[in-house]
């Protein structure tokens, strides 16, 4: 597997077939025109493989792919839809890491798909989606590169000292979860009563924040563990970032 372009495609088919319950073909689409109304979606890569990967697609088309493999009525619903979308080209990115992961002897993952804006400095291909009659285009744009690990320990980029961290392993810091912060006026704060809701800046699907100090030390989804509330991590700080927020403590 040169790219991880090349696995998208090749697992891209049996991924959008087995979401959409029929046989979906990809086939090369030319030249992408950019539509009026795109909805861009990152793909955040961890491991053998790192970086972004974008796909875009027109909402109205993915509209009518959804409801032509009844997923979906035929009403507009966006946000309905963009999840529908996020989530099923999530199951295409893990399913292409996995074949990565296989052929380069080394794991591969997905941290994170999220909607973002449209980058202006990529090179974009377009593909063509078709599910019986109904077709959607899309683009998609490869910005992850093979990571070389035994180069990267050799010239050290991702070492760090570690003289005298030893005595540091068993000391307890203490770790909290951020879901989300907001600015308020005094006098908003001072209004605040029983019952009101306070809306934070971050969508609901976001990950959270673990913070160590006053640092970001990982990223993931919050669960349920015997009644108590946890963090599935998806996301951890580089090495070096990690002892910077355990620094900051002392």
């Amino acid at each position: 597997m040169k790219t991880f372009l090349d696995a998208w495609l090749l697992e891209a088919p049996m991924g959008l077939s087995q979401e959409l319950a029929g046989t979906v073909k990809v086939v090369a689409a030319g030249t992408w025109t950019q539509a009026a109304e795109t909805l861009c979606l990152k793909v955040e890569l961890q491991g053998a493989f790192r970086g972004s990967f974008w796909v875009t697609a027109e909402p109205a088309a993915l509209a009518r792919l959804f409801v032509a493999a009844r997923i979906t009525p035929a009403e507009t619903d966006i946000p309905r839809d963009t999840a529908l979308w996020q989530g099923i080209i999530r199951q295409v990115a893990e399913r292409a890491a996995k074949a990565v992961s296989r052929d380069n002897g080394a794991p591969t993952s997905v941290v994170t798909v999220q909607q973002a804006a449209l980058p202006t400095d990529l090179s974009w291909t377009a593909f063509e989606i078709r599910f019986g009659e109904t077709s959607a285009h899309i683009a998609l744009s490869d910005g992850t590169k093979p990571v070389d690990e035994k180069k990267q320990e050799k010239s050290g980029t991702n070492n760090f000292p570690v003289r005298g961290v030893e005595l540091f392993l068993d000391v307890e810091l203490e770790a909290s979860l951020r879901f989300g912060s907001r600015e308020m006026p005094l006098s908003e704060v001072l209004d605040l009563g029983p019952g009101d809701v306070v809306q934070l800046e971050r969508h609901v699907s976001d990950p959270v924040d673990l913070i160590v100090g006053d640092k970001i030390v990982a990223r993931g989804e919050v669960v349920l563990v015997n009644g108590n509330f946890g963090l599935r991590v998806t996301e951890v700080a580089e090495p070096r970032k990690s002892l910077e927020s355990i620094r900051c403590l002392f």
